[in-house]
């Protein structure tokens, strides 16, 4: 369901890209033909195209090789971190992503590590749409980018945002 959220912030230009990483070549291939491939051939406005990440390309956390990367045509210079091989900063990642946090450095930031999760509120159900982590001094930028975000998704696509921090 994330990508449902992170898709749809990046069809609203609130995030510069979105990561589609399935992990399963096959999978991967399916949800390009089936799913980006169609929505970004409907779009009225060609605003937003894809690139598959060719290369061995690494953040701490993962390998992207084989990942999909759905830009914003006016961010198109994010696709040269992905052209080759490299390893990408967490800090780097977070900020292409659009997360306004970022995760533990080190073993003295997990204690003050926060998972923060943006949801469709729809009255009887909470969809999670987006989550990421942040520490605790970084709570007052989050809350500004979670505003930014629920305005948006409020005046555009008349959907209820709702936050939790924890």
């Amino acid at each position: 369901m994330l990508l449902y959220g992170e898709f749809g912030f990046t069809l609203l230009k609130l995030k510069p890209c979105v990561l589609i990483e399935f992990r399963d070549k096959k999978v991967t291939q399916l949800y390009c033909e089936r799913v980006i491939v169609p929505v970004l051939h409907a779009l009225a406005d060609k605003t937003i195209g894809y690139f598959v990440i060719s290369e061995q390309v690494n953040t701490p956390e993962s390998a992207l090789e084989g990942s999909i990367l759905v830009y914003q045509y006016d961010h198109k210079e994010i696709l040269g971190l992905f052209d080759h091989s490299t390893t990408v900063p967490e800090e780097t990642m977070a900020d292409i992503l659009d997360y306004p946090g970022h995760l533990p450095r080190s073993e003295k930031e997990i204690p003050t590590m926060k998972t923060v999760i943006y949801f469709h509120d729809r009255n009887t159900t909470r969809i999670a749409l987006t989550t990421f982590a942040i520490q605790d001094n970084e709570k007052d930028i989050t809350l500004s980018h979670f505003e930014r975000y629920r305005y948006a998704c409020k005046e555009q696509l008349d959907i209820d945002l709702k936050l939790l921090i924890q």
